[in-house]
């Protein structure tokens, strides 16, 4: 069976539409407890900006990007959900803006590393509390860097995958740490097949899953993880039932909580409130 780049109209417009309504919807949950100012981020080739609520103590702070959609808006959507609750964010591109890539295709996870650098720099952040948020594809890359680097302290994911997958135009990892490929999987099947058969009959291949599954156990801190029960993109309820199974055999030493909806893969509108008190009150009650 051959591995196959995550690439094609079909892959892209089902993603995309998906991914755009989850945004859209993650605008209209309203709390102004506090005032907060948005700069751009100067450092390194860092895109990003930085949510700064306004208080006179050091502020805990969450790095927030996006999956499949790739640019600023979705690390924004979350700047103005969550620092109005008194935690900075720092709203976070890694591909799809001026400077860095423009496909997600061989990511390199300094450059999540590089974010973290950057807030133990700022004055106003207290780096010892450091929490992640990514959804979809993006919780691949808040995975890798949560068990990557002990410095993040608290994990929310959306919709997640417990691997690894190839990029979006090249049959290669999407994601590299010191030049070399992250261990990743390919979707099955051809172009014709559902997206979700294509991803599930991947996960078929205990081998290669077992190269490409995440170190979960290496996290420093509480995971969140809030997946679609009929997700029609990737099997996201499952991979979180198989994380939760994993980390309950690795006697994770943190909290592991799963919610999950009886909706599609960009959630709903009637979920979208609930979803979202839920991130917010995570990061506040961990960070």
């Amino acid at each position: 069976m051959a591995a196959l780049a995550l690439q094609g109209d079909s892959v892209h417009k089902s993603i995309s539409f998906l991914l755009l309504v989850a945004l859209l919807v993650s605008f209209s949950l309203k709390a102004e407890n506090h005032q907060y100012e948005v700069n751009k981020v100067e450092y390194k080739n860092l895109v990003a900006n930085l949510y700064l609520p306004q208080t006179d103590r050091k502020l805990p702070v969450v790095i927030a990007f996006g999956g499949f959609e790739g640019g600023l808006g979705t690390g924004d959507a979350n700047g103005e959900m969550i620092a109005p609750h008194g935690i900075a964010v720092l709203g976070l591109a890694y591909f799809k803006e001026k400077g860095i890539s423009q496909t997600l295709d061989q990511i390199p996870m300094e450059y999540f590393i590089e974010a973290i650098d950057y807030l133990e720099t700022h004055p106003l952040i207290d780096s010892s509390r450091i929490g992640v948020v990514g959804g979809s594809r993006g919780s691949e890359a808040a995975f890798l860097l949560a068990s990557m680097d002990a410095r993040i302290k608290s994990v929310v994911v959306t919709t997640p995958s417990k691997v690894a997958w190839y990029g979006l135009t090249v049959p290669k990892s999407a994601w590299t740490y010191e030049g070399q490929d992250i261990p990743a999987l390919g979707l099955a099947l051809d172009s014709s097949a559902k997206l979700i058969d294509r991803f599930t009959v991947a996960l078929d291949n205990k081998t290669n899953v077992n190269k490409s599954l995440f170190k979960f156990e290496n996290i420093n801190g509480p995971i969140f993880m809030i997946s679609a029960e009929n997700d029609q993109v990737w099997p996201s309820y499952k991979m979180s039932k198989d994380i939760e199974l994993y980390l309950k055999n690795k006697q994770f030493k943190h909290k592991v909580i799963h919610n999950s909806y009886k909706t599609g893969h960009g959630f709903s509108k009637e979920t979208a409130p609930e979803i979202k008190k839920s991130i917010i009150n995570h990061f506040v009650s961990t960070l």
